[in-house]
Protein backbone atom coordinates (compact mmCIF):
# COMPACT_ATOMS: atom_id res chain seq x y z
CA UNK A 1 0.00 0.00 0.00
CA UNK A 2 1.35 3.43 -0.91
CA UNK A 3 1.84 6.15 1.70
CA UNK A 4 -0.85 8.19 -0.08
CA UNK A 5 -3.40 5.40 0.14
CA UNK A 6 -2.46 4.57 3.71
CA UNK A 7 -3.05 8.19 4.66
CA UNK A 8 -6.34 8.18 2.81
CA UNK A 9 -7.50 5.06 4.63
CA UNK A 10 -6.59 6.57 7.99
CA UNK A 11 -8.54 9.67 7.07
CA UNK A 12 -11.61 7.59 6.35
CA UNK A 13 -11.92 7.10 10.10
CA UNK A 14 -13.87 10.33 10.44
CA UNK A 15 -17.62 10.50 10.78
CA UNK A 16 -19.86 12.03 8.17
CA UNK A 17 -21.24 15.31 9.51
CA UNK A 18 -24.20 16.22 7.33
CA UNK A 19 -26.28 18.23 9.75
CA UNK A 20 -27.95 17.55 13.06
CA UNK A 21 -30.91 15.22 13.45
CA UNK A 22 -32.71 13.86 16.44
CA UNK A 23 -30.95 11.85 19.09
CA UNK A 24 -28.19 12.40 21.59
CA UNK A 25 -25.02 14.20 20.52
CA UNK A 26 -21.99 11.97 20.71
CA UNK A 27 -18.63 12.71 22.25
CA UNK A 28 -15.77 11.83 19.93
CA UNK A 29 -13.07 9.53 21.26
CA UNK A 30 -9.42 9.85 20.36
CA UNK A 31 -9.20 6.81 18.08
CA UNK A 32 -9.99 6.85 14.36
CA UNK A 33 -12.03 3.96 13.00
CA UNK A 34 -10.15 2.78 9.87
CA UNK A 35 -13.04 2.49 7.43
CA UNK A 36 -12.06 0.67 4.23
CA UNK A 37 -12.16 2.95 1.17
CA UNK A 38 -15.28 2.81 -1.00
CA UNK A 39 -14.14 4.80 -4.02
CA UNK A 40 -16.23 4.14 -7.16
CA UNK A 41 -13.06 4.52 -9.28
CA UNK A 42 -9.34 4.81 -8.69
CA UNK A 43 -7.94 8.27 -7.99
CA UNK A 44 -5.49 9.73 -10.50
CA UNK A 45 -1.86 9.10 -9.45
CA UNK A 46 -1.30 12.74 -8.60
CA UNK A 47 -4.71 13.54 -7.12
CA UNK A 48 -4.45 16.19 -4.43
CA UNK A 49 -5.63 14.78 -1.09
CA UNK A 50 -6.91 17.24 1.47
CA UNK A 51 -7.85 15.16 4.48
CA UNK A 52 -7.74 15.66 8.21
CA UNK A 53 -8.88 12.99 10.65
CA UNK A 54 -12.36 13.77 12.00
CA UNK A 55 -12.42 17.15 10.26
CA UNK A 56 -12.29 16.95 6.47
CA UNK A 57 -13.36 13.46 5.43
CA UNK A 58 -16.66 12.53 3.78
CA UNK A 59 -17.61 8.85 3.86
CA UNK A 60 -21.10 8.66 2.39
CA UNK A 61 -20.66 10.62 -0.83
CA UNK A 62 -18.80 8.61 -3.45
CA UNK A 63 -17.28 9.96 -6.64
CA UNK A 64 -17.52 13.31 -8.38
CA UNK A 65 -20.58 15.56 -8.58
CA UNK A 66 -19.10 17.12 -11.72
CA UNK A 67 -20.34 15.67 -15.03
CA UNK A 68 -21.34 12.24 -13.70
CA UNK A 69 -22.46 9.46 -16.05
CA UNK A 70 -24.95 8.21 -13.44
CA UNK A 71 -26.19 9.51 -10.09
CA UNK A 72 -27.66 7.11 -7.53
CA UNK A 73 -29.35 8.17 -4.29
CA UNK A 74 -30.18 5.38 -1.89
CA UNK A 75 -30.89 4.09 1.57
CA UNK A 76 -27.35 4.21 2.89
CA UNK A 77 -27.36 0.80 4.56
CA UNK A 78 -26.43 -0.71 1.18
CA UNK A 79 -22.94 0.82 1.22
CA UNK A 80 -21.08 -2.51 1.82
CA UNK A 81 -22.46 -3.85 -1.47
CA UNK A 82 -21.59 -1.01 -3.80
CA UNK A 83 -17.85 -1.29 -4.54
CA UNK A 84 -18.35 -4.80 -5.90
CA UNK A 85 -21.73 -3.93 -7.42
CA UNK A 86 -20.37 -1.02 -9.47
CA UNK A 87 -17.43 -3.08 -10.74
CA UNK A 88 -19.87 -5.78 -11.87
CA UNK A 89 -22.13 -3.18 -13.49
CA UNK A 90 -19.30 -1.87 -15.65
CA UNK A 91 -18.60 -5.40 -16.91
CA UNK A 92 -22.30 -6.18 -17.38
CA UNK A 93 -23.01 -3.08 -19.49
CA UNK A 94 -20.38 -4.20 -21.97
CA UNK A 95 -22.36 -7.39 -22.60
CA UNK A 96 -25.69 -5.62 -23.19
CA UNK A 97 -26.18 -4.40 -26.80
CA UNK A 98 -29.29 -2.43 -25.82
CA UNK A 99 -27.15 -0.31 -23.49
CA UNK A 100 -24.24 0.25 -25.86
CA UNK A 101 -22.75 3.70 -25.40
CA UNK A 102 -23.90 4.21 -21.80
CA UNK A 103 -21.10 5.80 -19.81
CA UNK A 104 -19.94 4.04 -16.64
CA UNK A 105 -16.66 5.79 -15.78
CA UNK A 106 -18.05 8.57 -13.59
CA UNK A 107 -20.63 7.19 -11.18
CA UNK A 108 -21.68 9.24 -8.16
CA UNK A 109 -23.63 7.62 -5.35
CA UNK A 110 -24.79 8.84 -1.95
CA UNK A 111 -25.33 6.51 1.02
CA UNK A 112 -26.77 8.81 3.68
CA UNK A 113 -30.10 8.10 5.36
CA UNK A 114 -32.56 8.46 2.45
CA UNK A 115 -34.72 11.04 4.18
CA UNK A 116 -31.77 13.46 4.16
CA UNK A 117 -31.44 13.05 0.40
CA UNK A 118 -35.14 13.69 -0.17
CA UNK A 119 -34.87 16.75 2.08
CA UNK A 120 -32.08 17.98 -0.18
CA UNK A 121 -34.15 17.36 -3.31
CA UNK A 122 -36.98 19.40 -1.81
CA UNK A 123 -34.80 22.23 -0.51
CA UNK A 124 -32.32 22.34 -3.37
CA UNK A 125 -29.22 22.08 -1.22
CA UNK A 126 -27.26 19.65 0.92
CA UNK A 127 -24.72 21.07 3.38
CA UNK A 128 -21.66 19.28 4.75
CA UNK A 129 -20.02 21.64 7.18
CA UNK A 130 -18.68 24.58 5.17
CA UNK A 131 -19.29 22.84 1.83
CA UNK A 132 -22.61 22.48 0.08
CA UNK A 133 -23.97 20.69 -2.96
CA UNK A 134 -26.74 22.22 -5.05
CA UNK A 135 -29.31 19.45 -5.52
CA UNK A 136 -31.49 20.28 -8.51
CA UNK A 137 -31.93 19.00 -12.08
CA UNK A 138 -29.44 21.46 -13.61
CA UNK A 139 -26.78 20.67 -10.98
CA UNK A 140 -26.57 17.39 -9.06
CA UNK A 141 -29.76 15.32 -9.43
CA UNK A 142 -30.41 11.60 -9.01
CA UNK A 143 -31.28 9.35 -11.91
CA UNK A 144 -32.49 6.52 -9.70
CA UNK A 145 -33.46 6.19 -6.05
CA UNK A 146 -32.97 2.92 -4.14
CA UNK A 147 -34.79 2.83 -0.82
CA UNK A 148 -37.70 1.24 1.03
CA UNK A 149 -41.39 1.63 0.16
CA UNK A 150 -41.88 4.18 2.96
CA UNK A 151 -39.48 6.63 1.32
CA UNK A 152 -40.58 5.66 -2.19
CA UNK A 153 -44.08 6.77 -1.21
CA UNK A 154 -42.63 10.06 0.03
CA UNK A 155 -40.84 10.51 -3.31
CA UNK A 156 -44.07 9.77 -5.13
CA UNK A 157 -46.05 12.24 -3.03
CA UNK A 158 -43.46 14.89 -3.91
CA UNK A 159 -43.86 13.92 -7.59
CA UNK A 160 -40.21 12.90 -7.89
CA UNK A 161 -41.06 9.32 -8.98
CA UNK A 162 -44.08 7.54 -10.46
CA UNK A 163 -43.53 3.94 -9.34
CA UNK A 164 -40.95 1.51 -7.99
CA UNK A 165 -40.09 -2.18 -7.98
CA UNK A 166 -38.80 -4.33 -5.13
CA UNK A 167 -35.41 -5.97 -5.58
CA UNK A 168 -34.12 -7.09 -2.16
CA UNK A 169 -34.78 -7.54 1.55
CA UNK A 170 -32.36 -7.50 4.43
CA UNK A 171 -32.04 -10.40 6.86
CA UNK A 172 -33.11 -8.60 10.00
CA UNK A 173 -31.03 -7.34 12.90
CA UNK A 174 -28.09 -8.53 14.97
CA UNK A 175 -26.30 -7.00 17.95
CA UNK A 176 -23.00 -5.37 17.01
CA UNK A 177 -20.40 -5.64 19.79
CA UNK A 178 -16.66 -5.14 20.29
CA UNK A 179 -14.38 -7.92 19.17
CA UNK A 180 -14.21 -10.53 21.93
CA UNK A 181 -17.61 -9.40 23.26
CA UNK A 182 -16.15 -8.18 26.59
CA UNK A 183 -19.59 -7.53 28.13
CA UNK A 184 -20.67 -11.12 27.32
CA UNK A 185 -23.81 -9.94 25.52
CA UNK A 186 -25.86 -12.95 24.43
CA UNK A 187 -29.23 -11.51 23.46
CA UNK A 188 -31.73 -8.71 23.80
CA UNK A 189 -32.26 -9.05 27.58
CA UNK A 190 -28.66 -7.91 28.06
CA UNK A 191 -29.55 -4.50 26.58
CA UNK A 192 -31.48 -3.79 29.79
CA UNK A 193 -28.47 -4.41 32.03
CA UNK A 194 -27.15 -1.38 33.93
CA UNK A 195 -23.58 -2.05 32.79
CA UNK A 196 -24.45 -2.29 29.09
CA UNK A 197 -24.49 0.95 27.08
CA UNK A 198 -26.72 0.82 24.00
CA UNK A 199 -26.49 2.82 20.76
CA UNK A 200 -29.62 2.80 18.60
CA UNK A 201 -30.84 4.79 15.60
CA UNK A 202 -32.47 8.12 16.36
CA UNK A 203 -36.25 7.99 16.19
CA UNK A 204 -36.33 11.55 14.84
CA UNK A 205 -33.25 11.50 12.62
CA UNK A 206 -33.52 7.99 11.12
CA UNK A 207 -37.14 6.90 11.58
CA UNK A 208 -37.01 4.03 9.08
CA UNK A 209 -34.09 2.16 10.67
CA UNK A 210 -35.27 3.03 14.19
CA UNK A 211 -38.68 1.54 13.52
CA UNK A 212 -37.12 -1.56 11.98
CA UNK A 213 -34.95 -2.18 15.04
CA UNK A 214 -37.76 -1.22 17.42
CA UNK A 215 -40.12 -3.70 15.77
CA UNK A 216 -37.61 -6.49 16.35
CA UNK A 217 -36.99 -5.48 19.96
CA UNK A 218 -40.72 -5.32 20.72
CA UNK A 219 -41.47 -8.63 19.00
CA UNK A 220 -38.68 -10.52 20.73
CA UNK A 221 -38.39 -8.79 24.13
CA UNK A 222 -41.81 -7.32 24.86
CA UNK A 223 -43.97 -4.33 23.98
CA UNK A 224 -42.30 -1.99 26.50
CA UNK A 225 -38.71 -3.07 25.93
CA UNK A 226 -37.75 -0.30 23.52
CA UNK A 227 -39.03 2.40 25.86
CA UNK A 228 -37.15 0.81 28.76
CA UNK A 229 -33.88 0.83 26.79
CA UNK A 230 -34.40 4.43 25.66
CA UNK A 231 -34.94 5.53 29.27
CA UNK A 232 -31.52 4.27 30.34
CA UNK A 233 -29.18 7.20 31.00
CA UNK A 234 -26.37 5.45 29.12
CA UNK A 235 -28.35 4.87 25.92
CA UNK A 236 -27.22 7.08 23.04
CA UNK A 237 -28.33 7.80 19.48
CA UNK A 238 -26.28 8.92 16.49
CA UNK A 239 -26.41 12.52 15.34
CA UNK A 240 -26.91 11.80 11.64
CA UNK A 241 -26.12 8.33 10.32
CA UNK A 242 -26.18 5.17 12.40
CA UNK A 243 -24.32 2.96 9.93
CA UNK A 244 -21.18 5.06 10.52
CA UNK A 245 -21.74 6.44 14.00
CA UNK A 246 -22.84 3.30 15.86
CA UNK A 247 -19.62 1.44 14.98
CA UNK A 248 -17.64 4.56 15.92
CA UNK A 249 -19.46 4.75 19.27
CA UNK A 250 -18.50 1.15 20.02
CA UNK A 251 -14.95 1.68 18.77
CA UNK A 252 -14.57 4.76 20.97
CA UNK A 253 -15.83 2.93 24.05
CA UNK A 254 -18.95 5.09 24.36
CA UNK A 255 -21.32 2.17 23.64
CA UNK A 256 -21.08 -1.57 24.18
CA UNK A 257 -23.72 -2.79 21.75
CA UNK A 258 -25.88 -1.55 18.87
CA UNK A 259 -28.80 -3.21 17.09
CA UNK A 260 -27.78 -3.17 13.43
CA UNK A 261 -28.76 -4.99 10.27
CA UNK A 262 -27.27 -8.44 9.76
CA UNK A 263 -25.30 -7.32 6.71
CA UNK A 264 -23.56 -4.63 8.80
CA UNK A 265 -22.50 -7.27 11.30
CA UNK A 266 -21.12 -9.47 8.51
CA UNK A 267 -19.32 -6.55 6.86
CA UNK A 268 -17.75 -5.09 10.00
CA UNK A 269 -16.69 -8.46 11.39
CA UNK A 270 -15.11 -9.49 8.09
CA UNK A 271 -13.44 -6.16 7.26
CA UNK A 272 -12.48 -5.04 10.78
CA UNK A 273 -12.33 -8.28 12.80
CA UNK A 274 -9.93 -6.81 15.32
CA UNK A 275 -12.61 -4.32 16.34
CA UNK A 276 -16.07 -5.88 15.84
CA UNK A 277 -18.17 -8.98 16.24
CA UNK A 278 -21.90 -9.56 16.34
CA UNK A 279 -24.45 -11.62 18.22
CA UNK A 280 -27.22 -13.20 16.16
CA UNK A 281 -30.92 -12.85 17.02
CA UNK A 282 -33.71 -15.37 16.40
CA UNK A 283 -35.36 -15.24 12.98
CA UNK A 284 -38.87 -15.23 14.43
CA UNK A 285 -39.95 -11.65 15.08
CA UNK A 286 -36.80 -10.29 13.41
CA UNK A 287 -38.15 -7.48 11.23
CA UNK A 288 -36.89 -7.38 7.63
CA UNK A 289 -36.86 -4.26 5.50
CA UNK A 290 -37.65 -4.18 1.78
CA UNK A 291 -35.61 -2.27 -0.80
CA UNK A 292 -37.07 -0.90 -4.02
CA UNK A 293 -35.72 1.02 -7.01
CA UNK A 294 -37.36 3.87 -8.88
CA UNK A 295 -36.60 6.00 -11.92
CA UNK A 296 -36.54 9.67 -10.96
CA UNK A 297 -39.15 11.41 -13.09
CA UNK A 298 -36.85 14.07 -14.55
CA UNK A 299 -33.66 12.00 -14.51
CA UNK A 300 -30.96 13.89 -16.45
CA UNK A 301 -29.34 10.65 -17.68
CA UNK A 302 -32.28 8.45 -18.59
CA UNK A 303 -30.31 5.98 -20.72
CA UNK A 304 -27.89 5.37 -17.84
CA UNK A 305 -30.80 5.09 -15.41
CA UNK A 306 -32.49 2.47 -17.61
CA UNK A 307 -29.25 0.48 -17.80
CA UNK A 308 -28.79 0.59 -14.02
CA UNK A 309 -32.38 -0.49 -13.35
CA UNK A 310 -32.01 -3.41 -15.77
CA UNK A 311 -28.78 -4.36 -14.01
CA UNK A 312 -30.39 -4.25 -10.55
CA UNK A 313 -33.08 -6.60 -11.86
CA UNK A 314 -30.44 -9.02 -13.17
CA UNK A 315 -29.16 -12.22 -11.60
CA UNK A 316 -25.67 -10.69 -11.56
CA UNK A 317 -26.77 -8.02 -9.10
CA UNK A 318 -28.80 -10.60 -7.18
CA UNK A 319 -25.73 -12.76 -6.56
CA UNK A 320 -23.75 -9.80 -5.21
CA UNK A 321 -26.49 -8.72 -2.81
CA UNK A 322 -26.91 -12.32 -1.63
CA UNK A 323 -23.16 -12.54 -1.03
CA UNK A 324 -23.30 -9.42 1.16
CA UNK A 325 -26.11 -10.61 3.43
CA UNK A 326 -29.34 -9.65 1.63
CA UNK A 327 -32.09 -11.83 0.18
CA UNK A 328 -32.98 -10.93 -3.39
CA UNK A 329 -36.49 -10.73 -4.75
CA UNK A 330 -37.63 -13.27 -7.33
CA UNK A 331 -37.21 -12.38 -10.98
CA UNK A 332 -40.98 -11.88 -11.24
CA UNK A 333 -41.10 -9.54 -8.25
CA UNK A 334 -38.22 -7.46 -9.61
CA UNK A 335 -40.28 -6.69 -12.73
CA UNK A 336 -43.47 -5.84 -10.86
CA UNK A 337 -44.05 -2.12 -10.39
CA UNK A 338 -45.76 -0.56 -7.38
CA UNK A 339 -47.34 2.87 -7.31
CA UNK A 340 -49.14 2.99 -3.95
Amino acid sequence: MTRRMAGFRRALGALLCAGVGGGVGLAQGNANLPWPPELPAALPPKASLYVSDKSNVVLDFHGSVQDPDLVIFMAGNQYPVFPELIAAYREWVGTQPQHRGVGTARIFYATTPPGRLIDAMESGQLALGNFWIDVRPDRLWPDVFMTGPRQQRRLQAARFVDSWSVYARNRGAVLLVRSGNPKNIRGLPDLARDDVRVAISSQAGEPASFESYANTLRAQAGAQFVEAVLKKASTTSPVAVHHRENPQLIYDGIADVAPMYYHFGVYLKSRLPQHFDYVGLPSEGNFRDTLAISLVRNAPRRAAAAAWIDFIRSDVAAAIYQKHGFDYATAEERLKTEDK
